[in-house]
Formats: structure tokens, C-alpha cells, sequence
């Protein structure tokens, strides 16, 4: 994969919580929860076209988009991959795996260069733990993506 790690500073620290102030899932964390969980994360710049996850893999990674899109494919048959969505800054994916999929549901491919947050699933479900309500919300988009999915 073509992608080269990010340092994550002050600036990105400010983006974080401004971004997830406005998410409905990550705005009921406390700025402390948000620095703690930003702490676990590390950040990556992607190119353009690159596979992020693909449909069916075993996985274990969450990510935020920082900068640039990004675009999930749902395959539905052998060789037809329909597209379900585009993923902006401050949106997210990677939430099935870590609250009750295995595998990964979508496949999501870099649009243009692409800079994310990535969170290891051992970290992330520390946080759903500790905070019932953060749980309940993650659980709920989870639900709502899933349905969509069902639909394509």
C-alpha cells in the first residue's frame, strides 16, 4: 500500500475536536475523551486509488477522513461493485468491524490523496466500553449503514 505516516501535532489536535464536535456519535465525548482517544490513533496520508479495506477481510482497524475522499463499493455480484457512498473530512468508517462484524462489509478506495486517523480495535472498544453512550451511537450508525447496504 502507498501511504506514508503522518506526525500528529497541534493542528491536527484542533481539527479533531472541532470535526468531532460535529459528529453525532463523537459529540458527546468530553475534549479529554476526544485527546485520549485522538492519542491512540496514528495518521496516514494515502495517494489517490489506493484500496483502504476491501469487502470480506478480516480487519481490525477504524478511520477518520482528514483531508481528501474517499469512496466505499459494495460487490453484490461476482463482478459488480456498485458505489454506496463518498467519504468526506471529519467522516468515518471501519465502525462494523469493531462493534460486531468480523468482516469487513465495504470496500473503500482513495478518490484523491487522502490523509486519515486510524484507530486499532483494541483501543476503540476501550472507549465504547467506558462510555455506554458513545457505544449506543457507534452501534446506531452501525445499524443505519447496514440497513442502506441491504438496500444496494
Amino acid at each position: 500500500m502507498d501511504f506514508n505516516k503522518k506526525a500528529l501535532g497541534e493542528e491536527e489536535l484542533k481539527w479533531f475536536l472541532e470535526k468531532m464536535k460535529l459528529v453525532e456519535a463523537f459529540s458527546i465525548l468530553s475534549d479529554d475523551e476526544l485527546k485520549e482517544l485522538l492519542s491512540h490513533m496514528r495518521g496516514f496520508e494515502f495517494k489517490a486509488g489506493i484500496t483502504l479495506v476491501n469487502q470480506g477481510e478480516a480487519a481490525n482497524l477504524f478511520f477518520i477522513v482528514q483531508t481528501g475522499e474517499v469512496e466505499v463499493l459494495v460487490q453484490k455480484f461476482l463482478f459488480k461493485k456498485k458505489k454506496v457512498a463518498i467519504l468526506k473530512s471529519g467522516d468515518f468508517f471501519g465502525e462494523s468491524v469493531l462493534v460486531s462484524n468480523p468482516k469487513r462489509s465495504a470496500t473503500v478506495i482513495t478518490k484523491t490523496d487522502t490523509t486519515c486517523f486510524v484507530l486499532l480495535k483494541p483501543s476503540f472498544q476501550t472507549l465504547l466500553n467506558q462510555v455506554p453512550l458513545f457505544k449506543k451511537l457507534i452501534k446506531t450508525t452501525y445499524s443505519k449503514r447496514k440497513a442502506e447496504l441491504k438496500k444496494v
